[in-house]
This record gives structure tokens, C-alpha cells and sequence, in this order.
């Protein structure tokens, strides 16, 4: 794009970053944009590249000299690029590139400045709260229009559209990056050649993906701490983060100002959030749970985090069958509840379903005798009454008549089972579920 000979001196670069993944030790740069900006706003100009190391598309090598003149003495903006910015020094520093101290600002930090009454801080939402256009039908489509996207809010943070005063990091992060520019090339011998990540691999989350977990992050995250969790979102859902990936979430920390302990601390208020919120919109059956469990794996929380809260907000009692005359009947599991009925129920008091597609026998009886009618075994103990003497005289003319080797045959008297009268009905004040809600487990036909 050429230079506009009426705008300034470029001072801000927004940039963005497409990274393989999260652990600074493997992840590479595949893609990169910057637009550069004036002081007051104006685009200056632009420039982006897709990389790769085999020749298929330009290697880093080849444009280093290019990012050192767009990036030089620049005040670097990101969305929430902190690691993608860390990527690129790590990829420089290994071509023998010794960078001074980079000075960065993130759109989402400035955002609670200039944008305080968002709930949500994705570039999407800063961009349609500030007013600035964006292509591609999502801003975050492509890095070069997502770097368009963050210049267009630094335009608009730079003019003080919105009439408040002006951020002060926003204009001490000019003078900081004036003072260290870029060496003029390598003073190091380059490292050997880095081995290029094999495919990503798949995203733990289905269920939860996008508008789930930015209200996870609106109830919990502040200023401190919404890049972090930000960052975390976006890696769950593209499929960087993983079981298999997560340690590398310990050395974003830092970028962050974060301490271990706090970032944990974060990490499981979200985690929190989500399964209240899956709770809350009655999406926690087995494909969701198996979902959170692969999110608590890797954001290192228990999977007890699951099950404790689907407990408390699961009745173990379930709503009186009753028949036309109003009387209770007894539970029969396999007709009168469905399966989900049984899952929750099972879920409720501790049994590991998991595993099965189909109800296993063991639980649906289980369930039969929890709801059984229950059995008052004192009354089945009534005292007879003693027989008359007529009766006595019958009973022993008819064991004279059958002679000494012959005895009657017992015969089962009728049994009675009297139920002392109620006072007060058992199930009454127990909380009680609208299970017509609960929704089948979607893996096979989990019919018992």
C-alpha cells in the first residue's frame, strides 16, 4: 500500500499474528500483518505475509529486514497478541536477531478505558461499541484484517472520539519504543533449522465453543486478568490448547503479569462459571460433561468441579408418580422414568455412567429399589388372634380324620399389610426437577 503523503510520521504498528501453537519452544509464525498509523490516526501504511520455512511461501529469514523496518522504534498494538509477539522475538532470536525491549499495548486492556461498558472484549465487540467498520465479515477472518480492525480502534482511542481523557500508557508507549530501535541485522550466528509443527490438533470443546465462553469471561475477568483468559478461549477453541499442550499456559503467565497462583486462581473461577453456566441452560448432558472433564484436564482443575455442582442442583428425589385416584405408584424404571431421569438420578448419587452408551442393568435397578414403594416390614409382623374353641374342636376332628401319617396341608392365611395413617406427606418440601427438560444423551439410542 503506498505511503499517504498527507498523514504523519508512522508511531503506532498494529500487528497480527498467526502462531502453530502456545509453548514458545516449538510454536512458529505461520502469518503476520501490520498496519502502521500517525499519531493522530492516520493509516500510513500496510503489509502482511504468509510464512513457511520449505520455500512453499516466504521463510522468515527473508522478510526480517522488512518486519525491522515496519517495527522499528514502533509502539507495537495487538488485539491480545502478547504471545504472538513472543513467538516472533523467539523466531528472531533464533536467526541471530538481538531485540531490545519491545513496547506493546493491547486493545483489550485500553478497551476499559475508552470502551468501559462492554460486557464482552472481543475484537468484534470493541470494534461495533467504537463504531469501526471491519471486512471480511468477522474482523479476526484474516490477520490482515484483523490488524485493519485494531488500527481502526487505535484511530479512533488516538482522536478521543468517545470524549474522554486520553489513556497515558497510550502515549508513554510511543516514547518507549523510541528509545530502543532494532539492531540493523543479525549479530549472531543463526541456530540450526527448526522443525515445522505437524497439523493442530482438535479443539477439546464442541458444546461450549464461542458465545459460552465469552460469558464465562464476562462474569469473572477484570482489567488484570481478561487478556489471560482471552488468550485461553481463543486456544481452547481452535484447538493450540490441549491436555497434551497446557504446560505451555505456564510461560503466557508472565506476559500477563500474572503469578502462577493467580493465574490458577483465574483459571478456575472460568471453569466455574462454564459448568454453572451449562448447568443453568440444562446442557450438561453426557457429551457435556465429557466435554468439561477434557476442559478441566487441561486448564489443571478436578473433574469434581463438574460432578459436586450437577449434584447440588440435581434433587435425588423425583417428582410423585400418582395414579386417577391419587394415589402414589410404585416406581417401575424401565416404564414409568425415562432414561434420562435415570442417568440424572445416577449422575446425582455418585454411579459412573460414562462409559456406557446404553444404561447398564446395574443402575436401572439400582433405581428401581431408591424408588420402589417403600415397605413398612413392623406391620407385616400383626398379631393373630387366638382361635375359638369351635375352631380349635374343627381343626383337631379334621387331623383325628386324616389318621396319624397324614397331615393338612398348610394353607398361606391372607396376607395384610395395614399402613399407619400420615400426618405429613415425606416428599414435601423436597426440591423437585422438571426432568421433561433434561435432554437424552445425543451418543447412540440410550434406551434401557
Amino acid at each position: 500500500m503506498a505511503r499517504d503523503e498527507r498523514v504523519g510520521k508512522p508511531a503506532y504498528a498494529a500487528v497480527s499474528t498467526r502462531i502453530t501453537g502456545i509453548q514458545l519452544a516449538g510454536a512458529r509464525l505461520r502469518e503476520i500483518a501490520v498496519v502502521r498509523i500517525d499519531e493522530r490516526g492516520g493509516v500510513v501504511d500496510e503489509w502482511s505475509a504468509v510464512l513457511h520455512p520449505d520455500g512453499a511461501w516466504i521463510a522468515l529469514a527473508d522478510v526480517a529486514a522488512t518486519l525491522r523496518e515496519r517495527l522499528s522504534q514502533m509502539a507495537i498494538v495487538t488485539h491480545n497478541g502478547r504471545l504472538g509477539i513472543e513467538v516472533l522475538r523467539a523466531e528472531l532470536s533464533h536467526l541471530g536477531w538481538e531485540l531490545p525491549t519491545l513496547a506493546q499495548l493491547t486493545i483489550i486492556d485500553a478497551s476499559y478505558h475508552y470502551l468501559p461498558g462492554l460486557v464482552h472484549r472481543r475484537l468484534s465487540d470493541c470494534c461495533t461499541a467504537a463504531g469501526v467498520p471491519f471486512e471480511g465479515g468477522q474482523p479476526s477472518s484474516g490477520p490482515l484484517n484483523e490488524a485493519r480492525a485494531v488500527a481502526g480502534l487505535l484511530a479512533r482511542f488516538v482522536q478521543s472520539a468517545s470524549g474522554l481523557p486520553d489513556l497515558p500508557e497510550l502515549l508513554q508507549v510511543t516514547l518507549r519504543a523510541w528509545v530502543y530501535p532494532w539492531p540493523e541485522g543479525p549479530t549472531r550466528t543463526p541456530g540450526p533449522p527448526r522443525p515445522w509443527p505437524g497439523r493442530r490438533g482438535r479443539s477439546v470443546l464442541t458444546t461450549l465453543a464461542g458465545q459460552p465462553l465469552a460469558d464465562a469471561i464476562a462474569a469473572v475477568a477484570d482489567v488484570r486478568t481478561n487478556g489471560y483468559l482471552s488468550l485461553v478461549a481463543e486456544t481452547l477453541q481452535d484447538g493450540r490448547l490441549t491436555p497434551q499442550t497446557a504446560s505451555g499456559l505456564a510461560e503466557a503467565e508472565p506476559l500477563y503479569r500474572l503469578t502462577p497462583e493467580a493465574a490458577a486462581d483465574i483459571r478456575k473461577k472460568f471453569f466455574d462459571a462454564l459448568v454453572h453456566q451449562a448447568i443453568e441452560a440444562d446442557r450438561y448432558h453426557l457429551e457435556a460433561r465429557q466435554e468439561l472433564w477434557r476442559v478441566a484436564d487441561t486448564l489443571g482443575c478436578s473433574r469434581e468441579s463438574v460432578i459436586e455442582p450437577i449434584v447440588e442442583a440435581t434433587p435425588v428425589e423425583f417428582p410423585k408418580l400418582v395414579d386417577e385416584s391419587g394415589a402414589k405408584k410404585p416406581t417401575d424404571g424401565r416404564r414409568s422414568s425415562s432414561p434420562a431421569q435415570m442417568r440424572a438420578w445416577a449422575i446425582a448419587n455418585g454411579f459412573d455412567v460414562e462409559g456406557y452408551i446404553r444404561l447398564p442393568w446395574s443402575i436401572v435397578r439400582a433405581f428401581e429399589e431408591a424408588h420402589a414403594e417403600p415397605v413398612d416390614r413392623a406391620m407385616r409382623q400383626t398379631v393373630r388372634e387366638e382361635p375359638s374353641a369351635s375352631e380349635r374342636a374343627t381343626r383337631n376332628d379334621s387331623r383325628s380324620a386324616l389318621g396319624p401319617d397324614q397331615r393338612p396341608i398348610p394353607m398361606p392365611a391372607p396376607r395384610t399389610n395395614p399402613r399407619p395413617s400420615r400426618t405429613t406427606d415425606p416428599d414435601e418440601g423436597v426440591p423437585q426437577l422438571e426432568f421433561d427438560r433434561l435432554e437424552t444423551p445425543p451418543i447412540g439410542n440410550p434406551l434401557v
